[in-house]
């Protein structure tokens, strides 16, 4: 899992030309991006914008990815989203193409994605997303997939 700020992606040491697609599309996003899926390089790497408000953590669970590494990245507002490695969890709802979820754990990390924050989630990392930090919130937020599998 990686979590910065979006001017300083270049620092890591992440395959190039997919993240590297990922990242600059980023870049270029504007705040007030419409809702729906954009490719950018097909079923390789493509962004979905999404528009909600957060929930509550009761009831919640972790997900984690196979194919897919996750990009999250806020546009408007701020959400939590809890990361646990994948292996220390309890799975409820075996894999299907491209997702397994799990018990949410209460010993996990806390990260609060405000606007040009994103995390990066790899194939190990579960996460629950669109979760209240502090109250309730809208948000506008930018999920790249990046095919990793």
């Amino acid at each position: 899992m990686i979590m910065d700020a979006l001017s300083r992606w270049k620092s890591y040491q992440l395959p190039r030309d997919r993240f590297e697609k990922a990242f600059q599309f980023l870049e270029t996003l504007a705040s007030d991006a419409p809702e729906g899926r954009t490719d950018i390089d097909g079923e390789t790497v493509f962004c979905t914008v999404q528009c909600y408000e957060t929930r509550t953590w009761e009831g919640q669970r972790f997900e984690a990815h196979r194919q897919y590494a996750d990009i999250q990245m806020t546009l408007e507002g701020e959400e939590s989203i809890l990361w646990a490695p994948s292996d220390t969890l309890t799975v409820v709802q075996p894999y299907e193409p491209d997702i397994e979820f799990y018990d949410l754990k209460p010993a996990c990390t806390e990260l609060v994605l405000t606007p040009n924050i994103f995390c990066v989630f790899f194939p190990q990392d579960a996460h629950a997303p669109c979760l209240q930090h502090i109250a309730l919130s809208k948000v506008r937020k930018a999920v790249v997939k990046v095919r990793v599998g």
